[in-house]
């Protein structure tokens, strides 16, 4: 079978045109998972106003959870790439240091086109042809045989499933009435028909979402004093349009596993770990969010301009950037503990820029901040087994 395989791969290598190396870069670059991580960014900013869901989160899981397994397979059996078998076989790209038996490649194909699928039905036919470009790609590169491909493929569509379920259970597609909350000295506005319910959502590590709630927030006149002084003398903030526009930590987390050579389960676990806890970082500040309604700056004093004109459309307390800020800093240094003081540096930066933005108190960021640590400690906990 083997051997009709190999001169499968030959037949296709003798065909390739100008575009082929393009092509097999950019489906086996990276690591396995960072091509169809872009695939459903790019597909949710098609959609805005889509269920959120944590698909992200969900995502990484099924992809770490399907390496995983094929891992266990490869510790077993030792294969070696197709073109150490016929030297007619032409390699692109890079050798991989572990044994080939099950494509982990085509994992993260399969897992992913099946989880994309589920938040986007109307994509399926889209994804399809897209796994089988990957396919393809994936033989030429004279790294894999076919039939290991196709079973990666199968046994990412297969974890892919278990999370499935576990996303319909898990009460991110529950919504709210939409009503108007107006209340003295509280935040008021009318958050629409998602946001408010984050708080409900299913958490992944934590036991409850009030877990880490934090205490009664303060009246915010000391607060409120310090965000007017800043304003006298500052009209804009450079980390305040960095922390507002860019995707910080997703940048980052890629930029660690291509920095630290991350092997693909390496990869895929640091990938789940991150993801994971900025879903029950968000819970957590969205319990808090809607059980104190934290007062904005701009409507503590109507007179008050922040920075960023627009202050997003629910409470203020505790602060979500740095509650995410403080759990993905925390398990980033777990995963790169060389890094460590330069993650702590980035949340008190993201931090410092809601300040200075002028969207949230000091306070806000503060207890976000220490409410995200303890979140981070709990993933750890979860993914360490301890």
């Amino acid at each position: 079978m083997l051997r009709e395989e190999m001169k499968e791969i030959i037949s296709l290598q003798s065909k390739m045109d100008a575009d082929d190396p393009l092509d097999i870069n950019f489906w086996n670059g990276a690591y396995p998972a960072y091509r169809w991580h872009e695939i459903m960014m790019d597909i949710s900013d098609q959609h805005q106003g889509h269920k959120n869901g944590g698909r992200v989160a969900i995502l990484h899981l099924a992809i770490y959870d399907a390496t995983t397994a094929v891992w266990e397979h490869k510790t077993k059996n030792a294969q070696l790439a197709p073109f150490h078998w016929n030297r007619e076989i032409r390699k692109f790209g890079r050798e991989p240091d572990h044994s080939t038996f099950i494509c982990e490649w085509s994992v993260a194909a399969g897992a992913a086109k099946e989880i994309i699928s589920y938040y986007f039905p109307e994509k399926e036919i889209y994804l399809d042809s897209l796994v089988e470009e990957f396919k393809r790609t994936r033989v030429l590169t004279g790294l894999q045989f076919l039939s290991d491909i196709e079973i990666g493929v199968e046994i990412g569509k297969t974890i892919a499933k278990e999370y499935i379920d576990y996303a319909k259970t898990d009460r991110t597609d529950i919504q709210s009435q939409g009503t108007e909350l107006n209340k003295p000295r509280y935040w008021t506005g009318n958050p629409g028909k998602w946001d408010p319910m984050k708080a409900q959502w299913r958490p992944l590590t934590l036991q409850r979402a009030d877990q880490f709630r934090p205490g009664l927030p303060p009246d915010f006149s000391r607060d409120m004093a310090e965000l007017r002084q800043f304003n006298a003398t500052h009209t804009t903030s450079d980390i305040a349009w960095k922390w507002k526009s860019e995707p910080v930590w997703d940048n980052l987390i890629e930029r660690k596993i291509l920095e630290y050579d991350l092997d693909p389960l390496e990869a895929a676990f640091a990938n789940a770990m991150h993801h994971a806890a900025r879903f029950d970082a968000t819970i957590a500040a969205w319990d808090g969010k809607y059980h104190y309604m934290g007062i904005r700056p701009f409507q503590f004093d109507p007179t008050f301009k922040p920075i960023l004109v627009e202050t997003p459309n629910f409470p203020g307390y505790p602060a979500g950037h740095t509650t995410v800020a403080g759990s993905i800093a925390t398990v980033l240094s777990y995963l790169f503990p060389q890094d460590k003081e330069f993650f702590s540096h980035l949340a008190l930066e993201c931090s410092e820029s809601r300040f200075e933005g002028g969207v949230h108190f000091r306070t806000d960021n503060e207890v976000g901040l220490e409410v995200g640590r303890k979140v981070g400690e709990k993933v750890i906990e979860a993914f360490s087994g301890k």
